[in-house]
Parts: C-alpha cells; sequence; structure tokens
C-alpha cells in the first residue's frame, strides 16, 4: 500500500515542512521610527516656593521649600515629529506634534511601540 501511494505520501510531507517555514516580507511587524534625543538639564538654579510672597519679594527663603529645574527631554524623530516628554506623579507621557502642528499624547509604553532613540543624551 506505501508503494502505491509513496508520491502522495512524500508530496503531503513537502507540504507540511513547507508551511513551517515564514516568509518575514510579509509579517505584519512595524518598523520603529528613529529619534535623536536632545537633553537639557541646567547646570545651577534653585527654584523656592514661599507659601508668603513677601518672604520670597524679600530674599527671606528660611520657610520655604527649595527645588531644583527639571530636565528637558525632547525627541526629534525621522517622521518631522518632535516630541516633549514630561513625568507626572512617576508616570512618562509624550507631548508630540507634527509639521502641522497636530498633537498627539503617547503613553511611554505607546511611545517605544512607535519610536526608538538613535543617539546617546546630550549632558
Amino acid at each position: 500500500m506505501f508503494y502505491k501511494h509513496w508520491k502522495k505520501f512524500l508530496l503531503s510531507l513537502c507540504a507540511l515542512f513547507w508551511s513551517g517555514c515564514s516568509d518575514d516580507s510579509s509579517s505584519d511587524s512595524k518598523e520603529l521610527i528613529a529619534c535623536d534625543l536632545e537633553q537639557m538639564c541646567p547646570e545651577y538654579g534653585i527654584m523656592y516656593d514661599c507659601e508668603n510672597e513677601e518672604d520670597e519679594i524679600s530674599g527671606n527663603f528660611e520657610n520655604c521649600t527649595m527645588s531644583y529645574p527639571a530636565c528637558t527631554d525632547t525627541y526629534y524623530c525621522e517622521d518631522d515629529v518632535t516630541c516633549f516628554q514630561s513625568t507626572d506623579d512617576e508616570t512618562k507621557t509624550f507631548d508630540c506634534r507634527d509639521e502641522k502642528d497636530k498633537k498627539t499624547l503617547y503613553s511611554e509604553d505607546e511611545f517605544k511601540s512607535k519610536y526608538y532613540v538613535e543617539s546617546e543624551r546630550i549632558h
């Protein structure tokens, strides 16, 4: 019986192995868009938050809270989109604008699924 149907058996085996091969060019994978990161960090400076405005005006900062200015991260992407990163309660968001000033707000995961950073950070 095997001798009589060996061609069909061989053809089925080839089809089985052929179906296991994948063609990467037809996959639905989406290529990420490259971005350059520019990080601007102030080298000096202290900000004071005073409850009493007169203390701030007079320079009496004893009853004020002190903070340092944060770095600004700006992403310049190859699709002509500029994104500004902000952090609120340890959650990163990306405010992106295209050439026509169309605004899109991304979460960190959404941003990373579309873009990647091409260069190192600039201090």
